[in-house]
């Protein structure tokens, strides 16, 4: 499993071309947002969460399940399937690969975001980065659970972002409330039933991910 996260890490290492990509695509949805809705600073603040996780959302849908993409067109996918080793452990190292790759992409649009919504993150960080990280397993969870079914069809660019997007929506809606209250100042304590639905849909997906990978892949 190490071996897998460590290859897919040093190949985006060489590329650079996926984070920079999704940053690129972050800023154009912070700005569309901004500019297409003609908001003032208070509505900024105010829909700022949603402005936030929006932009996350679909900028990653073109980096989850990238790395299962590229080896099925190498024609590496079927080795990796056939492989000794446990089937789960392939879900769980190209998981791991899909929450770095957008954790580095997300540390770089905080700022630009924070900037734009002016928004204070200085003394909320730690929170925030707790919310930041749940709600990007969750979708890297999901993401990473249905590549390899969209992996194998024609329209595989598209197919992803359709089987995956409905199901994120209650991982959207619990990270926005989550963000919003952290921003306000509110404790990881006090986020309550949002809290609960966001740390439940981690648990959920990466359990059914784990086990259900298996069949996934050989079909």
């Amino acid at each position: 499993m190490g071996a897998i996260v460590w290859k897919d890490l040093l190949s985006e290492l060489r590329n650079r071309d996926t984070v920079m990509s999704l940053f690129v695509l972050g800023v154009l949805v912070l700005v569309i947002f901004q500019f297409a809705l003609n908001l003032s600073p208070a509505e900024t603040r105010r829909l700022a969460p949603g402005m936030l996780w929006t932009a996350i959302v679909f900028s990653s849908s073109i980096a989850i399940g990238r790395t299962l993409i590229s080896e099925r067109e190498a024609g590496c996918l079927g080795a990796l399937v056939i492989a000794p080793i446990d089937r789960g452990s392939i879900f769980i190292a190209k998981l791991v690969v899909n929450v770095v790759i957008l954790s580095v992409f997300e540390v770089t649009l905080v700022p630009v975001f924070a900037l734009m919504a002016d928004v204070s993150i200085l003394t909320v960080w730690p929170q925030l980065a707790v919310v930041m990280f749940a709600g990007t397993l969750g979708l890297a969870a999901v993401g990473t659970l249905f590549a390899l079914a969209a992996a194998g069809t024609r329209a595989r660019e598209t197919m992803l972002p359709l089987i995956a997007l409905p199901l994120e929506i209650p991982l959207l809606l619990a990270a926005v409330q989550c963000t919003e209250a952290v921003l306000t100042g509110a404790s990881l304590t006090g986020l309550g039933a949002w809290a609960n639905l966001l740390f439940a849909f981690d648990a959920l997906f990466v359990a059914v991910g784990w086990l259900a990978f298996e069949f996934v892949a050989v079909e």
